[in-house]
C-alpha cells in the first residue's frame, strides 16, 4: 500500500492512497505516476500476516527514483528496505490472450488488500487517456473486464501463474472499461529507470558516444562493437535481436562480461576481472544486485 501526503506546519494538507508492486529485492517498488505526482512524501505498508489492518512496524519511507508521465509509471525506493523481499515476476506481452483470466490486488476506496478477478478484453497500442488534473498519457495498455476503483492504481495485473502482465492505471466511469499499462512498457521503463534520476537523486554526467561497428556471423547472430576512448565493448545478439552476451575490455586490461538475459532486457549475471586484484561477480533477478561476491586475487 502506497500512502502519500503533503504537509504544512506539521499538519497533513493533502493525502493519497494507491498500490505498488515490489519489483526488486533491493526495495524498488513500481506504481503509477499519478499516485505519487504532486506529493512531497510517501510511505509504503506491507500486508500484515493476519488481517488487513496496517502495522506501524511494516511502514517504510520511500523516495522517488524515476518517473514517466507519458506512460503513467513511477519507480520509488524504500530508504531502508527489510530483508527477504520477494519481487514480482514479469510476464511476456506476446503470450497475453484475449479472454485470459487475470487477477488484481489493490485498495479500492480504502478497502485494503482487496482481490478481484476478470479477463483481458483486448491489448491496445498507443492508447491515450487523461486525468481530471489535465495530465495526458499514452502507452500500450491492457483493456480489462474486472472491477477496479480509486485505490487500485499501481496494483499488479497477474496471470494464473502470478506473472505480472500489467499495472492498473485507470477506468472509464460508468462504461466498465478498465485499463492497465502493459508489461512490455513496464520493462522498458524499468531498464531506463536507474539511468534516469528525475528527482531526489544525484544528476548524471552525459556519457561518451562511442564509434560503433556491426557485423553478422554465418549462424545469424549479430555482433556490435563500440569503441570508446578507454573501453571497447562487444554485444552479441541472436537472430531476433535479443542480447546473448556482452564483453568489454578497459584500456588497462580489465574485462567486464554480462550473460543470462533477464526479464528487463538486460543481463542477470555480471563479472568484472581487473588486470590486478580481486574479480567481482554480481547476480541479479531484477534491476539491482541480489548477490555480490569477491574472488581471490589473481
Amino acid at each position: 500500500m502506497v500512502v502519500t501526503a503533503n504537509f504544512k506546519d506539521d499538519k497533513i494538507t493533502e493525502s493519497g492512497l494507491g498500490t505498488g508492486v515490489i519489483i526488486d529485492a533491493a526495495g524498488d517498488i513500481l506504481t503509477n505516476w499519478h499516485v505519487v505526482n504532486g506529493f512531497e512524501s510517501g510511505i509504503v505498508f506491507f500486508k500484515p500476516t493476519v488481517g488487513t489492518e496496517p502495522d506501524q512496524n511494516s511502514a517504510y519511507g520511500v523516495r522517488l527514483i524515476s518517473e514517466s508521465e507519458q506512460a503513467d509509471l513511477a519507480l520509488i525506493r524504500i530508504v531502508k528496505p527489510p530483508a527477504g523481499l520477494t519481487p514480482v515476476k514479469l510476464g511476456d506481452i506476446s503470450s497475453v490472450q484475449v479472454a485470459e483470466d487475470i487477477h488484481i490486488i489493490g485498495h479500492p476506496h480504502g478497502q485494503l488488500w482487496s482481490y478481484s478477478t476478470g479477463v483481458v478484453s483486448q491489448v491496445r497500442d498507443n492508447y491515450d487517456w487523461q486525468y481530471s488534473d489535465g495530465s495526458k498519457h499514452l502507452a500500450k495498455v491492457l483493456q480489462m473486464q474486472t472491477a477496479i476503483n480509486p485505490g487500485n492504481s499501481g496494483g499488479p495485473v497477474l496471470d494464473n501463474n502470478a506473472n505480472m502482465l500489467g499495472l492498473v492505471a485507470m477506468s472509464e466511469e460508468g462504461q466498465n472499461l478498465n485499463y492497465a499499462v502493459a508489461v512490455d512498457v513496464i520493462k522498458d521503463f524499468l531498464v531506463k529507470a536507474l539511468a534516469e534520476r528525475t528527482r531526489g537523486a544525484e544528476s548524471r554526467a552525459s556519457s561518451e558516444r562511442g564509434e560503433q561497428f556491426d557485423g553478422k556471423t554465418q549462424e545469424g547472430f549479430s555482433v556490435t562493437k563500440v569503441v570508446y576512448s578507454n573501453l571497447v565493448s562487444y554485444t552479441a545478439r541472436d537472430s531476433k535481436g535479443v542480447p546473448i552476451e556482452l564483453i568489454a575490455e578497459t584500456s588497462d586490461g580489465g574485462i567486464l562480461s554480462g550473460s543470462k538475459i533477464n526479464g528487463f532486457g538486460g543481463f542477470s549475471e555480471w563479472t568484472f576481472k581487473p588486470s590486478k586484484g580481486k574479480w567481482v561477480s554480481v547476480k541479479s533477478s531484477g534491476i539491482a544486485p541480489d548477490l555480490v561476491t569477491l574472488a581471490p586475487v589473481n
